[in-house]
């Protein structure tokens, strides 16, 4: 599910995996008005934007991005004093997913929300935007691009490597 709450719409985004059964046929073959089983959400990934914190860390990779930018939308639209710092990992371009709704986000929320993407097989010209998210492209971008210190909340979400080696970094920022 990738809409933020309150929208009144209800979003489930499905990358297309080549040769995968399920992503290809949702994606070639489902349609507006057909009933696919599934099961309950099992989650609590969220933030509380009734909280007090007001600077965020959002750290994703791929498909990770789905309930991030729920996330993203519903801190943003919740508090006009919150800060969002969103580090997204992709192969290349034209791979990431919701890529215009994430550049919406930053036109709208312009000094708001600070939208860096890390990209491993497209070379960007900031040296420090290519490579993967692992312990030491965290270690760097954590030290030169932004200060965990100031953050009041973190959420990580993509391939376990990436979540472990950022966790490990923030745990010992």
């Amino acid at each position: 599910i990738c809409e933020a709450p309150g929208s009144g719409l209800l979003r489930v985004a499905v990358k297309k995996v080549a040769g995968g059964l399920v992503s290809t046929w949702v994606n070639e073959q489902l349609r507006e008005g057909d009933t696919v089983d599934a099961m309950a959400p099992a989650g609590n990934f969220f933030a509380d934007s009734n909280k007090a914190a007001r600077r965020f860390l959002m750290v994703a990779a791929g498909s990770g991005i789905t309930p991030i930018i729920s996330i993203v939308t519903t801190l943003l639209e919740s508090h006009p004093d919150t800060l969002v710092t969103l580090i997204y990992g992709n192969r290349a371009s034209p791979t990431i997913m919701f890529r215009e709704a994430l550049e919406d986000l930053k036109n709208r929320f312009l000094g708001r929300l600070n939208l860096v993407h890390v990209l491993t097989r497209e070379q960007q010209d900031v040296d420090l935007f290519n490579g993967r998210l692992d312990r030491q492209k965290c270690e760097e971008l954590f030290r030169t691009w932004v200060d965990v210190s100031v953050m009041d909340a973190a959420y990580l979400c993509g391939p376990v490597a990436m979540m472990e080696a950022a966790k490990d970094v923030l745990l010992d920022c």
